[in-house]
């Protein structure tokens, strides 16, 4: 067919010509101001800039712009309807605005011009709704079919809708499913439901019913019908052509798709071009026979095609670029004009002519090629696609990052006390406490042109930094920047680690992204300050120093509490920042007089992480500096023993009943919340319920009842809301406490005489901080990885009982069994104590025998013992544990300290028994009788060899 140009009747360049403009920038509306009025252009930038056109004659007139404001946010939608109750003009319609953050619904007013000046209009205020959600998008529809008013429901980013209705009544609801990614969502006037495009491409129909009923945390309904479409979309309308049934009109990044409303096919269009956007229309009316169902397609070539379904009918070019939106109106002495609107704000009103398009070839390019200089193209090309995606030489990346952008990040090891909290918003109940505060300082220093930065400073749970976020654009080479930064507690919560990270991310010109990373440590009186030691504890740990270049004396790990009293063997520290129980919680730290080890004690497990973390990382940073802690970056083999112990270790044992009370209490809470929020959203759909009953009756009708029962159900519903605040605030304290204790648990495993790779993977699976979300609790994230250490690899309990155990415990469950992880989480402790402790007394024996004899090294078989000894042993729920013993001196004697080791190494109450003489020379004679008769390890393979730790782990990379 002929190829005709789309003839330009009305055409202007939109005022905001630096803003961009988008599908959702073009409306086309009457407002009822007159009473043979036609169409008004309303068109809003990005910018915020809103301009209102009203064509009334061939070419452009200054009288034609009736408005033009600037709003304060970027306009992403644009919509005409009767969104309040209060419009008795059936043909007056309202403006509304969508941003970001709210929806403006305004009155247009107009207002007569003087003399030569033409008329104007008034943008007239009628209501506001803020969101606490970003907003994607919005429709509008008769929700519920009712008459003679409109609703709109907004789509926000995270996929959650929010519906407004009755002048003010708002709800939110989430639709079902993992992910929920912002999608055009449209709503059915016949069938009352909505439509909307999951993240697996498939488009779903839900009804107004279903979702009106529905909270955020609820997502057990689900659609009535769903149909695969198999790509992504770009736009998305319903028509009602017949009286019987409405078409869903989609177009697709590659098809043309029509549905009918009730998910059956009508056709499917494939394009041979890539489509802008669309329009769809009926000429005629949907319950007269001959209605005509118009679709317009614009290219990016800007081609303009016109179907009726599915045949194409007309086809047309654009002498200018093509086209962002358009709509088809009705404007003075042009019925069915087509009116488009370009990325560049040229507004264009034009009609289908039969202006011939006439197409010119470009000259070709007859130019000689050089072969040299298309090689030395291509070299540059191939280098910079290396650079950009090769990952094989990771350290030179890394320094390559380092040099590009230079990082220097350092905290103080004073406090201060002269905090502004008003400046800092402090919370009232921390600024009381006049807690002491650190100073940090921020070094950047740019060597290369970058395209973006942005540093991001991680502090602890409870710590807050007086700038968290900096973003800096288009950054010049040698531009340098110095931060100083303030660190101060903004919650009363124990702080789990002293441990500050700044991350450094940037993108270079060509678009190569990149992560550096520096970290530095509070000082300790931030958090805690000196006091007398106590003599007797409930929980006691002890380290040995094992590296000659750490002195095992209290000024080496906490000089700033022992000024002038540098041979000090003792040491108390007390909390500053105590939790809900407002208790003195205090921590004591022995140094042995003869010996290389420290003991630590305390009541209480949430003042033992902090003071952990300082002892092992003052002591592999000392031995970083004189040289001896060689990192190796390689993957350590099977066998090799966790580094950490040739500097310090520590003696297996676990604190596990009182890390297990905590991970109890924050259990419980997470149950309190379900349960109370499922008590708020019965209330809130039983207030719905009576306000609409309200609604619906006449005026004739007796209210007080109702409205006393609507009064009722107000009041019970703040009072349920403010207990699920209190508990949420019950929560964040839990999770804090939660953490001091995991991370407890990770620096004594971190320290243990166990395999390295056993201790990365079980350092790996004991995540801190702790994080809970609305649908998976943290004690259902952990669940996969304790269950997996539980049946697979060197700490499970035996190989016949692995697999079968795994699906035994998985099969024919639906919901999370929190006694089952609680008997693991337990057993996973004793096995890593159990283990721990065979290595320690496997190391002494081979010294013992190497000293008195000179015999041949044997190979200890460490899984093969650690089968033998493993057993399947928990622990019952117990409430808060009695935080006493025996009184002990707090000054340190050989004798006396050996004794207290091996006290509480074995603890009866938490540690393993120590096995017998005789149980030890039974399993030697079962041993040596097995290996005569030449019985393999369950273990072994068919080489006769153990195998690695990759086959042993193989399958732990599905959870972490």
């Amino acid at each position: 067919m002929s190829l005709f140009n789309v003839c330009s009747w009305w055409s202007v360049q939109c005022g905001d010509i630096a803003g961009e403009y988008d599908v959702a920038s073009l409306l086309c509306a009457r407002f009822g101001l007159e009473a043979q009025e036609k169409d008004y252009i309303v068109v809003g930038s990005q910018s915020g800039q809103l301009s209102i056109y009203y064509p009334h004659a061939n070419g452009f007139d200054a009288t034609d712009l009736l408005l033009e404001t600037q709003l304060a946010a970027p306009i992403i939608g644009l919509h005409a309807g009767k969104f309040s109750g209060n419009v008795r003009n059936e043909n007056v319609n309202q403006l509304g605005v969508l941003l970001p953050n709210a929806i403006v619904i305004y009155n247009v007013q107009a207002l007569s011009g003087l003399a030569e000046y033409g008329a104007q209009l008034k943008l007239q205020l009628q209501a506001e709704h803020k969101f606490q959600r970003v907003a994607f998008s919005m429709c509008q529809g008769h929700f519920g079919q009712v008459k003679g008013r409109e609703f709109f429901c907004v789509v926000h980013l995270d996929g959650t809708l929010t519906f407004y209705e009755q002048d003010g009544i708002s709800y939110e609801c989430r639709f079902p499913g993992q992910r929920c990614l912002p999608a055009p969502v449209v709503y059915c006037q016949r069938t009352d439901s909505f439509f909307r495009l999951n993240a697996t491409w498939h488009l779903q129909c839900y009804t107004y019913q279903d979702l009106s009923h529905s909270l955020v945390t609820k997502s057990s309904y689900q659609p009535i019908w769903s149909q695969g479409i198999g790509e992504g979309i770009l736009d998305m309308r319903v028509v009602q052509l017949k009286e019987s049934c409405s078409y869903i009109m989609i177009l697709g990044e590659r098809n043309f798709i029509c549905l009918d409303d009730n998910g059956k096919f009508n056709f499917i269009l494939k394009l041979d071009y890539a489509p802008k956007c669309f329009f769809s229309f009926v000429v005629g009316y949907y319950f007269e026979p001959g209605a005509r169902l118009i679709t317009a397609i614009v290219s990016d070539a800007g081609k303009l095609h016109i179907y009726e379904e599915a045949n194409i009918i007309w086809a047309a070019q654009w002498q200018e670029s093509a086209p962002v939106a358009i709509q088809r109106s009705n404007v003075q002495n042009i019925a069915g004009s087509i009116v488009t609107l370009t990325a560049t704000g040229q507004l264009n009103v034009g009609y289908l002519g039969a202006q011939p398009y006439q197409f010119q070839v470009n000259p070709l390019n007859v130019e000689e090629l050089s072969f040299a200089q298309a090689h030395k193209q291509l070299q540059q090309l191939e280098d910079e696609i290396k650079e950009s995606v090769d990952i094989r030489d990771m350290d030179a990346l890394n320094q390559q990052a380092v040099d590009q952008v230079r990082l220097s990040f350092s905290i103080q090891q004073e406090i201060f006390d002269d905090l502004d909290t008003l400046l800092l918003d402090v919370p009232a109940d921390v600024a009381v406490k006049e807690l002491p505060s650190a100073k940090g300082q921020l070094k950047i220093k740019v060597k290369a042109e970058l395209a973006e930065l942005q540093l991001v400073i991680q502090t602890p749970n409870g710590v807050r930094c007086s700038q968290e976020t900096l973003s800096l654009m288009n950054v010049a080479p040698g531009n340098t920047r110095d931060i100083s930064l303030d660190f101060y507690m903004g919650e009363l919560l124990h702080v789990h680690s002293t441990r500050v990270e700044v991350f450094a991310s940037f993108v270079s010109p060509r678009g190569i992204p990149r992560v550096i990373q520096q970290s530095a440590y509070l000082p300790l009186s931030m958090f805690y300050r000196s006091c007398s030691p106590q003599k007797a504890a409930g929980i006691k740990l002890t380290y040995s120093i094992t590296s000659k270049h750490v002195p095992p004396k209290l000024a080496t790990f906490f000089a700033e509490f022992l000024e002038g009293e540098s041979e000090a063997h003792a040491l108390g520290l007390q909390l500053l920042c105590p939790g809900l129980d407002k208790l003195t919680e205090v921590i004591t730290v022995v140094a042995a007089k003869n010996s290389n080890r420290l003991r630590i004690q305390s009541d209480y497990v949430e003042t033992f992480a902090m003071v952990l973390e300082r002892i092992v990382e003052t002591t592999l940073r000392l031995d970083g500096d004189a040289g001896l802690l060689k990192m190796d970056k390689k993957k350590p083999k099977r066998g090799v023993l966790n580094r950490c112990v040739e500097r310090i270790m520590a003696a297996p044992f676990m604190p596990t009943q009182p890390i297990l009370h905590r991970v109890d209490v924050h259990h419980e809470t997470q149950e309190n919340i379900r349960q109370q929020t499922e008590q708020l959203e019965a209330l809130w759909q039983q207030f719905k319920t009576l306000q609409r009953e309200l609604q619906e009756q006449s005026e004739s009708e007796p209210k007080e009842a109702l409205t006393m029962q609507i009064e009722a159900n107000y009041d019970h519903l703040i009072l349920e809301g403010d207990k699920l605040v209190e508990i949420r605030r019950d929560e964040q304290r839990q999770r804090s406490d939660l953490n001091c204790a995991i991370s407890l648990a990770k620096w004594i495993i971190q320290a243990l005489n166990l395999e390295e790779r056993v201790v990365n993977v079980v350092s790996s699976v004991l995540s801190v901080p702790v994080e809970d979300w609305t649908e998976l609790s943290w004690e259902e994230s952990m669940a996969p990885g304790i269950d997996m250490l539980h049946h697979f690899g060197p700490l499970m309990r035996s190989k016949s009982t692995s697999t079968h155990g795994l699906l035994d415990g998985n099969s024919g469950r639906d919901s999370f069994d929190y006694g089952r992880f609680r008997r693991h989480f337990v057993t996973l402790f004793d096995r890593i104590v159990r283990l721990a402790s065979s290595s320690t007394d496997e190391q002494k024996t081979k010294q013992t025998q190497m000293a008195n004899a000179d015999q041949p090294q044997v190979v200890q078989d460490e899984i093969g013992n650690m089968q033998r000894m493993l057993g399947d042993s928990s622990v019952a729920r117990a409430g808060k544990p009695h935080l006493s013993s025996s009184l002990e001196a707090v000054e340190d004697e050989e004798e006396y300290d050996e004794e207290d080791l091996r006290d509480m190494g074995y603890r009866k109450d938490y540690g393993p028994a120590a096995a017998t003489a005789d149980t030890k020379d039974t399993q030697q004679q079962q041993q040596q009788q097995s290996q005569r008769q030449g019985k393999r390890s369950e273990w072994v393979n068919e080489e006769f060899e153990l195998p690695t730790t990759e086959e042993l782990f193989s399958d732990l990379g599905i959870w972490w």
